[in-house]
C-alpha cells in the first residue's frame, strides 16, 4: 500500500534540520573571527567563510520561523489552541509565573541592549575567542578548514 505524502513528517525534519542549522551556523558565529583578519586572510569553516554563514543562518531562522508557524497554526492548530486556552486560563489563575517569565525576558532585552553583566561577559568571549584566531600569523585555528585564502 502506498503511503500518501505526510505533512506532519515533512515538517517536522524540516524543524529539526533547521534547528541543527541554527545551532551550528549560530555556534560557529559567535567564536568565528571577522571575515578578514589582522593579517588579510579570510578564514573558512566548512567551506563557508563568515558572511556566507551569517547567510545561512539568516535563511535557516526564516525558514525555521515559517515551519514553526506552520506547525503550530496548521497542523496543530486545534491542539495549540486548547493548550494556549487551557494554560492561559490557568496561567491568569497563577499570574508569579507569567510574570516572573515576562520580567525575565525584560531583563535580557535590556541587559543585553545596555551592556549589563553577563551578558556583556557573554559577548565579549565570544569576541575574544573570535579575536584570538584573528592574530598576525598565518596559522589556522585546529578545525578551520581552507583557511589563509588570500582573497
Amino acid at each position: 500500500m502506498k503511503q500518501t505524502f505526510s505533512w506532519r513528517i515533512f515538517i517536522s525534519f524540516g524543524l529539526c534540520l533547521s534547528f541543527v542549522i541554527l545551532l551550528v551556523s549560530g555556534v560557529l558565529l559567535y567564536i568565528f573571527p571577522g571575515s578578514r583578519g589582522n593579517s588579510g586572510f579570510v578564514w573558512e569553516m566548512f567551506g563557508l567563510t563568515k558572511p556566507a554563514w551569517q547567510n545561512q543562518h539568516i535563511i535557516f531562522g526564516f525558514a525555521f520561523s515559517i515551519l514553526g508557524l506552520f506547525h503550530l497554526l496548521v497542523i496543530n492548530w486545534k491542539a495549540f489552541f486548547s493548550y494556549l486556552k487551557t494554560k492561559t486560563t490557568a496561567g491568569l489563575n497563577q499570574p508569579g509565573e507569567l510574570l516572573l517569565i515576562a520580567l525575565l525576558c525584560l531583563f535580557i532585552g535590556f541587559g543585553t541592549y545596555f551592556k549589563l553583566q553577563p551578558f556583556s561577559g557573554i559577548l565579549e568571549l565570544g569576541k575574544s575567542i573570535a579575536k584570538s584566531f584573528d592574530g598576525n600569523n598565518a596559522q589556522a585555528p585546529k578545525g578551520m578548514q581552507g583557511a589563509g585564502r588570500r582573497e
